[in-house]
């Protein structure tokens, strides 16, 4: 498959909207800085993530906490691991369970969950004694059940996986779909990508009616648009509305979703698989850029690996080298 299903890179959601301070990376430490690249907080992070709702993750010492705008320590790095905030509270893990602390460092959700992930439309993915289910903001309820997965809720559902197959829950943990298709993302904008047996389409949230359109691959649907790749197009992708309609052409090599306006894009697999000499490893050698909805390069193809957009921002490598770039393609590092 062509076509990427989330994100190229492991990250957190970032909060809508754009970012005060940016995660900037100088000399193997991370600090942050102003929207074109005036450093205002040190370098002297391991790790530090996008502020969401008005602080940031940040690892010193193997351990994770949250600072604010000033780069004052809010919540001391004391935790195994953490994300960030979401409807008030961060997922954090001590002692080997997840809880959730708010704003203050106080315990949210008590730690008592093997995982946790954060809030989302008032439920949050969570784990406890072997099951698997949501946790409902409201009264800290658990509603675990048989799944092999749990996923974070979009519009009022939230994915599922039984037996290898994918399906939907409300957030009061009824069924919503049986847990029948190969694959299935989130809902955005009324319309969910999935695949039936070997058929792909989109789900119509109204309805829950599944309706096949004629391509070989469609990706998650986001912001109007859907990666897809037909089978006359001989490998190569472009990207679909719900009615399967072509609106920008088949011809990029892989196609991620659209986000804030942006996609993420390989132009050609000829950039790909050239060993980097700092590590030997193989690797792409500047393939990825992003496009705009019009399909115009808003992102020259210089990366080796490119997320999708979050907050104004998106993580990417180049060169083994980490780091966040902006909208308008500004690299913060040094």
């Amino acid at each position: 498959m062509k076509i990427l299903s989330l994100t190229l890179l492991l990250a957190c959601r970032a909060a809508a909207g754009a970012q005060d301070l940016v995660p900037y990376s100088s000399g193997g430490k991370w600090g942050y800085a102003a929207p074109g690249g005036k450093l205002k907080i040190p370098a002297r992070y391991d790790h530090a993530e996008p502020f969401s709702e008005g602080l940031a993750l940040v690892r010193a010492g193997g351990k994770y906490g949250f600072i604010d705008k000033a780069g004052k320590k809010v919540i001391p790095p004391v935790y195994q691991s953490a994300g960030p905030f979401s409807e008030g509270c961060a997922p954090a893990k001590a002692r080997g369970l997840w809880g959730c602390v708010d704003r203050t460092g106080a315990a949210a959700v008590p730690f008592e969950y093997e995982e946790l992930l954060p809030f989302r439309e008032g439920a949050a993915p969570a784990k406890k004694g072997g099951r698997r289910g949501l946790l409902l903001r409201a009264g800290l309820e658990f509603l675990g059940g048989d799944y092999e997965e749990v996923y974070p809720a979009g519009e009022g559902l939230a994915r599922v996986r039984v037996n290898g197959r994918y399906g939907y829950i409300d957030l009061s943990g009824k069924e919503a779909l049986p847990p029948v298709y190969a694959e299935a993302f989130p809902f955005d904008g009324g319309f969910a990508a999935a695949r039936l047996g070997d058929k792909y389409g989109f789900i119509d949230r109204r309805t829950l009616a599944f309706k096949e359109r004629p391509y070989v691959s469609i990706g998650p649907y986001s912001g109007g648009l859907a990666p897809a790749q037909p089978l006359e197009a001989e490998g190569r992708c472009g990207y679909i509305d719900q009615e399967g309609r072509e609106v920008l052409p088949f011809v990029f090599a892989m196609c991620a979703s659209f986000d804030g306006g942006l996609a993420p894009v390989l132009k050609d697999f000829e950039a790909m698989l050239v060993p980097h000499k700092a590590n030997g490893h193989q690797a792409a050698k500047g393939g990825w850029g992003y496009i705009d909805r019009t399909g115009k390069v808003a992102i020259e193809f210089k990366y080796d690996q490119a997320a999708g957009f979050r907050g104004g921002l998106a993580r990417v490598v180049r060169k083994g080298r980490t780091f966040y770039i902006d909208g308008k393609g500004f690299e913060y590092f040094k």
